[in-house]
């Protein structure tokens, strides 16, 4: 009996161990073995012959990739053969939908090896690459708690009921069936049959993925002809012809760009054959001639870019519009070049294998199966460089449908499914439907969501953040019929949404730079980026907005603090704010307006001894109570990094303390129910920021919120109401 045989490779490719939890943990599903000993069990088995073929070849193809790195040795043969792990398990793998804040999935069955060689780690995925083998399965158990037995029926039984493990009567027979994704063999020249096939499916048969906004006009369109080479202007057309777009990383490196120079030459056809575009342009070009498509929008091609009254403030318009948007996703820049388009721009070669009549193929990149949640951007493209960048970040999010060029392969994307070369295309219809019925519908989640992943993309300019997200902004307003957003904050979540949080990072700092905001007179004020909005910081990634997802609704803050001492007794929260309110400060500075957060709130000042400090270097070392919910001393605030204790002996009226303490102000901004915990379940906890204040101007001193009780708010001392002016 070889290594192999135990291995029950039947189940690969049907859904019966996504739907039976009864065999998750059984032998027969996960098994491990040194490189070493697969290769000698090669020497008179074929299927292992064929595992340790594939290992191998894996193993050797990633690690030439790491060539470059002067701390990886390189490895000799037989250091890989001894050294390297394998661990091979059948599990449940399920592909989402790429277009964030969209539904449709697919889950299937396939075997998951996982190679170790000592900090060196890499998955490989098999897929059943056709209907053979012994299938359907089926599973019966004798009782509910007792053996389960498994046995192969002949093909041709395929089930009717879907298994419910929720059901204690499981003495009856479950019959699994195929799934209808498989794995297949991947060409290293792009197919641009295939690609055409995804663009004729969805064309014929999905309702969802047509434009659903009236036409945008573009004050000056530009599109590219790929049959004359040349530039032409539509914007005078009635209707514009279909056409793609290009979302790619420009890079450091110039390139050709339409200029006000060069605009008659390139408007000449035949233009872009003597004056070539950089790589990644002209590979595009070829890609619309295999998807039968004459014109494509190209940014760098189509915009002057030394003319400022012709650049374009809603390109989310552009990319809605356009039939296709072509994703250069694994070039660094315009130079690159799209993988697949030329010949020897590929190279992952696939191996087939087969298991007692099972075929078997490798997936092309294993993370296409990582699990992620619903509004999560999937590992196989956040780790590419064109999802690294804040400005194609929009181009992605508002296309309809979207071919994204990988280093080994091409995804499709749209409304309605996901499909990848390497993988027959399948899609998920059944949640459509709850799709388009919440597609109207506010949706703060998608907000955070959106701002999350955002934040993880790099700017080369600070400065174009607002009109990098701008974008976003426009597509969610379109989406829900109107909404508004300031400084990337939804206005239908407005209070929760201001409850921010960055990742832990020592690097974190205000934004550096100005945004223009056009007036109603026409005049244009450069407006500093707000302390109050995650816009306003930079260094790290965002990792929490605090939504109102509770039954029991809070209540306004100025009801809820009404009977905690004021000290002063005031109640001037109660009037609407007026001009005549702004500070001093405010009314000179006009651009300030701009980015000014005013509303009034209940403050309190605590006194902290700045000789005492926790220096956390990770978020893991936060100290627990800068969130407390309960009424207890002490609790900690964050400032510059650095956390400090609130202690109750410090805040004593007249109470006199050896050493020097220093004085911070915390402000109530929002406010909800309690009700994870066991600790004060049910009772308000007020969300806070420590705040300071120069010449009736305030800023955010820290990027993390101090949480307290409602009840350890009323015990704290020098509370008063305030009129808060933040920018």
């Amino acid at each position: 009996m070889h290594w192999c045989d135990s291995i029950e490779f039947e189940l690969v490719g049907t859904n019966y161990y996504a739907d039976s939890y009864k065999y998750r943990y059984h032998n027969s599903f996960s098994k491990s073995i040194s490189l070493e000993d697969l290769r000698l069990e090669s020497q008179r088995c074929e299927l292992c012959s064929g595992l340790f073929g594939l290992i191998d070849y894996r193993l050797r193809y990633d690690t030439t990739k790491m060539d470059n790195d002067r701390h990886t040795p390189r490895l000799t043969d037989e250091e890989i053969h001894r050294d390297a792990k394998v661990h091979i398990a059948i599990s449940s793998k399920t592909a989402r939908n790429w277009s964030l804040g969209l539904w449709g999935l697919s889950s299937r069955t396939v075997i998951n090896l996982s190679v170790v060689l000592g900090s060196y780690h890499v998955d490989i995925l098999l897929q059943r690459a056709g209907p053979g083998g012994r299938v359907p399965v089926t599973h019966k158990s004798e009782t509910k708690d007792g053996d389960d037995t498994l046995s192969y029926i002949a093909p041709g039984s395929w089930r009717t009921e879907e298994f419910d493990p929720s059901l204690e009567d499981q003495s009856h027979p479950i019959v699994g069936r195929l799934q209808v994704a498989f794995g297949r063999w991947r060409p290293l020249q792009i197919d641009f049959s295939t690609l055409r096939r995804w663009m004729n499916i969805c064309d014929d048969g999905h309702e969802l993925c047509k434009n659903q906004y009236k036409a945008a006009r573009v004050p000056r369109l530009r599109l590219v002809d790929v049959n004359k080479m040349c530039i032409i202007d539509v914007s005078s057309r009635d209707h514009y012809p279909q056409f793609a777009t290009l979302s790619y990383v420009w890079g450091r490196e110039p390139f050709l760009r339409l200029s006000r120079d060069n605009l008659k030459h390139l408007m000449t056809p035949g233009s872009l054959d003597k004056t070539p575009p950089p790589l990644t342009i002209r590979d595009a070009l070829q890609i619309c001639h295999g998807l039968q498509l004459q014109f494509i929008w190209v940014d760098g091609l189509c915009i002057i870019q030394d003319d400022k009254s012709d650049m374009i403030d809603s390109m989310d318009s552009i990319y809605r519009q356009s039939v296709i948007t072509i994703v250069a996703a694994s070039g660094a820049s315009a130079h690159a070049g799209i993988p697949g388009v030329r010949p020897e721009t590929r190279h992952l070669e696939q191996h087939k294998l087969q298991a007692r009549g099972v075929q078997l193929i490798d997936s092309v990149d294993s993370k296409q199966l990582q699990a992620q949640g619903l509004l999560q951007e999937p590992e196989w493209i956040s780790g590419t460089p064109w999802a690294q960048r804040a400005w194609t970040f929009q181009e992605g999010l508002v296309s309809r449908r979207l071919l994204i060029f990988t280093a080994e392969q091409v995804y499709w994307s749209c409304r309605r499914g996901l499909l990848s070369e390497d993988t027959v295309e399948h899609f998920e219809g059944s949640d459509a439907e709850q799709y388009e019925d919440s597609n109207s519908a506010f949706n703060p989640l998608e907000c955070q969501s959106l701002a999350i992943t955002f934040s993880k993309c790099n700017l080369t300019y600070e400065s174009d953040i607002q009109r990098a997200y701008l974008g976003v902004q426009n597509h969610l307003d379109k989406k829900w019929g109107g909404h508004k957003f300031s400084w990337g904050l939804p206005h239908g979540s407005f209070c929760s949404s201001l409850m921010w949080e960055w990742e832990f990072d020592t690097g974190r700092r205000p934004r550096n730079g100005t945004h223009p905001i056009k007036s109603a007179d026409g005049t244009v004020t450069r407006a500093s980026f707000p302390s109050w909005s995650w816009m306003g910081w930079t260094g790290a990634e965002l990792v929490a907005i605090q939504h109102e997802q509770r039954v029991i609704k809070p209540k306004p803050l100025a009801e809820l603090l009404a009977n905690s001492e004021t000290g002063n007794g005031d109640r001037k929260w109660r009037k609407d704010i007026t001009e005549a309110d702004f500070t001093p400060a405010l009314i000179s500075n006009p651009a300030l307006k701009h980015s000014a957060l005013l509303f009034y709130t209940q403050t309190a000042k605590v006194r902290y001894d700045p000789t005492i400090a926790a220096d956390v270097t990770s978020r893991f070392e936060t100290p627990s109570n800068v969130k407390r919910t309960d009424q207890t001393y002490p609790f900690s605030v964050m400032i510059r990094n650095k956390f400090y204790k609130i202690l109750e002996e410090h805040q004593r009226k007249g109470q006199q303390h050896t050493g020097t303490l220093e004085e911070v102000t915390l402000a109530v901004v929002f406010a909800e129910r309690t009700l994870n915990t066991s600790v004060a379940r049910g009772e308000f906890k007020l969300y806070c920021w420590l705040i300071i204040e120069r010449d009736g101007i305030w800023m955010r001193r820290s990027y993390m919120n101090t949480v307290v009780s409602l009840d350890m708010w009323k015990i704290l001392s020098q509370k008063s109401w305030e009129l808060i002016c933040m920018i």
